[in-house]
């Protein structure tokens, strides 16, 4: 196992981390805390959480002139007070990370999705205009079917609110599409970004004619 990809923190691992830490490359030491920070915001772990946001503010605050990593750091720290149901700062997060990529858009996340489904997922009708403007940019860009199932529902969603039944109705179909496509289209990893499994919560909301 790589030295920055510990699935626990026990004092032992973060005295281990922080030796090799101090050892790399000044250059790469901000990779280093968004991966090994990675690794712990997917375990779930409410301890491990905090840890996590420790190394990536650590990152964020230490190294600013890193921009390759700071919109995933940014997008994680999303992801971390999301787990823990606080959804503003969530959202701020999610925000942060998109207005960075759009100083530097060959730096990219998932933020806009992360964003849009919460958004909705809070009901916060403010931002259905800003939102639908961001996934509609987005949807050029995408290949697999569960990110199109996705927004697609949440464009139909967001249609529906405002009073777009037709246009909501076709993006509901476009949804279902996405969820019924065998293949993504990748010639190597056809199974690759699948959907595999509904979206309840989202399902709730679009509203079929």
């Amino acid at each position: 196992m790589d030295w920055y990809r510990h699935k626990t923190w026990t004092k032992a691992d973060e005295e281990f981390f922080f030796v090799k830490f101090s050892r790399a490359r000044k250059n790469g030491r901000a990779q280093y805390l968004k991966i090994q920070a990675i690794e712990l915001v997917e375990t779930k772990n409410k301890e491990l959480l905090e840890v996590a946001e420790g190394l990536l503010n650590k990152m964020l605050t230490e190294y600013p002139e890193n921009k390759i990593d700071k919109s995933t750091a940014l997008h994680k720290l999303g992801d971390i007070y999301k787990a823990r149901e606080e959804y503003e700062k969530a959202i701020d997060y999610y925000n942060q990370s998109i207005e960075f990529e759009k100083s530097y858009p060959n730096v990219r996340s998932n933020s806009y999705l992360d964003f849009s489904e919460l958004i909705v997922k809070t009901n916060k009708t403010e931002l259905f205009d800003y939102v639908e403007s961001v996934l509609e940019a987005e949807l050029p860009n995408q290949l697999f079917p569960l990110s199109k199932y996705k927004m697609y529902s949440i464009l139909s969603v967001i249609n529906n609110r405002n009073g777009n039944n037709q246009k909501a109705s076709e993006y509901a179909d476009l949804a279902d599409e996405n969820v019924n496509a065998e293949t993504s289209g990748l010639h190597y990893h056809k199974d690759l970004g699948l959907v595999k499994n509904r979206v309840s919560w989202i399902d709730k909301l679009v509203k079929k004619k």
